[in-house]
This record gives structure tokens, C-alpha cells and sequence, in this order.
């Protein structure tokens, strides 16, 4: 064997360790995307949980109830109250927002999470509290609000009046 032929197959056996490096960086560049959308799917639903619990204060789902209902029939601190909980809430969909056009976040999640909000839109408190407040949240999330569809609320009087 000649120096000419162990320095082709030197070349091929290199070419070859990077093509199979490049499969490599390609699987796990692949795997990392997988677990940074799970980990915005986690995290988008466990901020969900958090300010949903939230409601199991009494005093806060009867602010809740009375707001959604009539937002002028509560006191300056219910609807204080009322302001940072929907406030807080619409935070955590504004992420969830931006993790979604970013593609972080699946259309299956994000349609679910928009149920929530077209069902809350449905209400006079949410259009009172959104020509409040728009200012506060990024223009495009705030503009994606007004041209949501709006949902459904009545489910809510129905579990609070016990009729569900």
C-alpha cells in the first residue's frame, strides 16, 4: 500500500467522523428542542395552576363571582383585588402567549388555555378591566385580546348557584 492510498482512506474515514458528528449534533439538537417545549408546556400550565388555586380562597372567589357578575358592585378593595388577580392571570397568558408564536408551545395547549380566555372575555368585567389596564400588558397580546372571539361565562353561575 501506497502513502497516497492510506491518505484517501485517512480522508475518507475523517469525512465519515464528520458526517457522524453532524447526525450526532443533529439528534441532540433535536432532543433539546423536544425538552425545551415540554419545559415551556410544564411551565405555562404549572403558572395556569398557580393563579387558578388562587380561587380557593373564599373571600377571592366571592370577589371573583360578584365581578364577574356586576365589576361596578364591588368595593374599592374587591375591585383592587379583582384588578391584580385578572391582572396576574392575563401575565401568565401573555407568556403562554409569546411561548406559543414562538413555537414553544403546542396549538393543543394554547388552545385550551385560549378557552379560558375567550370565557373570562365574555364578561362586562373583562371589558372594563381591559380599557383600564391594556397598557399594561405588550401591545400585540393586548391586541390579540380585543380581537379574540369571546367565549362563554355562564358556566360559572351554574357551579356557583349549585345547579351543576
Amino acid at each position: 500500500m501506497n502513502w497516497d492510498a492510506i491518505g484517501a482512506i485517512g480522508e475518507i474515514v475523517g469525512a465519515s467522523a464528520v458526517v457522524m458528528s453532524l447526525v450526532y449534533l443533529a439528534i441532540q439538537i433535536r432532543n433539546q428542542n423536544i425538552e425545551s417545549r415540554s419545559a415551556a408546556v410544564h411551565q405555562v400550565l404549572e403558572s395556569n395552576k398557580s393563579f387558578i388555586s388562587q380561587l380557593q380562597d373564599p373571600s377571592l372567589a366571592e370577589i371573583w363571582i360578584a365581578g364577574i357578575d356586576d365589576f361596578d358592585s364591588l368595593t374599592d378593595v374587591q375591585r383592587l383585588r379583582f384588578v391584580i388577580y385578572l391582572t396576574v392571570a392575563l401575565r401568565s397568558f401573555e407568556d403562554a402567549y409569546f411561548q406559543w408564536r414562538s413555537g414553544r408551545l403546542d396549538e393543543e395547549t394554547w388552545h385550551t388555555l385560549t378557552a379560558v380566555i375567550k370565557d373570562v372575555k365574555s364578561t362586562d368585567a373583562f371589558g372594563q378591566f381591559l380599557a383600564m389596564r391594556r397598557h399594561h400588558f405588550r401591545p400585540e397580546f393586548a391586541r390579540y385580546l380585543e380581537e379574540l372571539e369571546p367565549g362563554d361565562y355562564s358556566y360559572i353561575k351554574a357551579v356557583s348557584s349549585g345547579d351543576a
